[in-house]
């Protein structure tokens, strides 16, 4: 399995480069549209690198550091998130962006990336948070004290980013406001509430 790469900028076309490596063999690596866009013909790159196999595919992704492929391997942990969306979200939002709309709920910022729903958005949203309070990132990991730093406690904020994070997906104050007093105490986690609140909104459409 291939964990790093280095080597020169053979070619770079969208969301893909090739790094010739000292050895002369080049590699087709798949990298984030910020990544690509930004690299020059025979600039020297070196790269951490997530390798996908598949029975009927062998893909390599690359990243510039370790925090953003640690990113990458959580979201295609997501439902329905592989690989090439799983870089199209990266593509879409860097890192701290991402983990900004993660630690506010703000599962509209996921909803800009193609091929990604209100429902997959929230979820990413929701399998974020989850994972990152289990297994911080080196560098993200006071997230959630800084967002508490700006108003106060984080319990009592977790009630305005439920209430936030259901307004970036398009739902009304008067629908919001009809479920958020079922939803739960505010003492529970957040994850918690905006589940049991997604699920009240369904029933009510």
């Amino acid at each position: 399995m291939i964990d790093y790469l280095e080597g020169h900028v053979l070619r770079s076309e969208d969301n893909l480069i090739v790094l010739k490596t000292s050895g002369g063999v080049g590699y087709a690596v798949y990298v984030s549209k910020h990544l690509s866009v930004k690299v020059s013909l025979e600039e020297f790159l070196t790269l951490h690198i997530y390798t996908n196999v598949r029975e009927d595919d062998l893909s390599l992704y690359g990243f510039l550091n370790l925090e953003e492929k640690e990113i990458f391997k959580m979201l295609i942990k997501t439902s329905g998130v592989g690989p090439k969306l799983g870089l199209a979200v990266l593509s879409v939002l860097s890192p701290s962006q991402l983990m900004e709309a993660v630690y506010q709920g703000n599962a509209e910022s996921f909803s800009q990336v193609s091929g990604i729903g209100k429902k997959t958005a929230a979820k990413l949203c929701l399998d974020l948070k989850d994972q990152l309070k289990r297994h911080p990132i080196s560098g993200f990991d006071n997230g959630l004290e800084t967002v508490a730093d700006k108003g106060g406690s984080l319990k009592s904020l977790e009630v305005d980013t439920v209430f936030s994070a259901l307004k970036n997906l398009g739902y009304s104050e008067k629908e919001i406001i009809a479920v958020l007093r079922e939803s739960g105490s505010s003492d529970d986690p957040f994850e918690l509430r905006l589940k049991k609140a997604l699920s009240l909104l369904t029933t009510l459409s």
